[in-house]
C-alpha cells in the first residue's frame, strides 16, 4: 500500500498499538497502511458518506483486512462506543467540520487527536488547545503542490506565544525549506492584500500590518 505524501505524514504520527478511529476515512487507504505496519493497532473507519464507506469496504476486502478494521457508518464521534478508541484522526475537512466534530462529550475518552485540516489552521490550533489539548507534534507536508500542515495534539495544558499558535511551536522548532516556501508565499499574499485595502478598514489594516510584522520576523534568513 504505497499513501500520500499528506497521508504517510498523518500516518507518522500514529503510535503503535493504539486505537484509532479514522473519521472521514474516504476509501481507507490510510488505515489498511497503518494495520499493514502496526498489526497490533485496532482500527475503525468511519463516514457520513455510505458512498465512500462503501469503497473503503471494497479496498479492505481486497487486503483481506475485513476482520481487522471496523466500518462504522456516521457523524464522527457519534459511531463509537464508550472509551472505544483513545486516538482520533481527522483529515481532508475544513475548520468548520473539525470543530463540530470535536464538540461531542465522547471526546472526554480521547487522549489524541491527529489533524489536517484545509483551512483555518491558525483558528484550529486555538480551539483544539482550549479543548485541553497541547501541542505534541507538527509538519508541513508538500502533496501535488500544495503545503499541509499536520498536528498531533495531546491531552495536557500548555501556554503558547502568538507566533507560537500561528506557526506552531513544533514548526518553529524546525524551519526548513519547506516552512520558509510556504510561509514567504503568505507574506507575499499579505503584502498585496495590504495595498489593496481601503483607508477606513483601520482594523484590518492593522491586523495584516501585524501579521506582516511576523512573518518578516520568522522568515529572514
Amino acid at each position: 500500500m504505497r499513501l500520500s505524501s499528506r497521508l504517510k505524514q498523518i500516518a507518522d504520527f500514529i503510535n503503535d498499538e493504539e486505537k484509532i478511529i479514522d473519521i472521514g476515512c474516504d476509501h481507507a487507504l490510510l488505515d489498511i497502511y497503518l494495520y499493514e505496519n502496526r498489526k497490533k493497532m485496532k482500527i475503525i473507519a468511519s463516514d457520513i458518506h455510505e458512498k465512500a464507506l462503501n469503497q473503503a469496504k471494497v479496498n479492505i476486502e481486497k487486503y483481506n483486512l475485513q476482520d481487522k478494521i471496523k466500518l462504522r457508518l456516521g457523524d464522527g464521534l457519534d459511531v463509537l462506543k464508550k472509551n472505544e478508541v483513545n486516538t482520533v484522526i481527522l483529515s481532508g475537512m475544513g475548520f468548520l467540520t473539525i470543530t463540530k466534530i470535536l464538540e461531542n462529550e465522547k471526546l472526554e475518552g480521547i487522549n489524541n487527536i491527529v489533524i489536517q485540516s484545509n483551512t483555518d489552521v491558525v483558528k484550529l490550533r486555538k480551539h483544539v488547545i482550549k479543548l485541553g489539548f497541547c501541542i505534541e507534534k507538527e509538519a508541513l507536508v508538500k502533496d501535488k503542490d500544495i503545503i499541509y500542515t499536520v498536528i498531533r495534539f495531546t491531552r495536557g495544558n500548555e501556554k503558547y506565544s502568538y507566533d507560537e499558535i500561528y506557526f506552531g511551536p513544533k514548526i518553529l522548532e524546525n524551519k526548513d525549506e519547506l516552512f520558509y516556501e510556504y510561509y514567504n508565499k503568505k507574506l507575499l499574499k499579505y503584502e498585496n492584500l495590504l495595498l489593496q485595502l481601503p483607508k477606513y478598514e483601520i482594523k484590518s489594516i492593522i491586523h495584516h500590518k501585524r501579521l506582516i510584522r511576523i512573518l518578516k520576523k520568522e522568515v529572514a534568513k
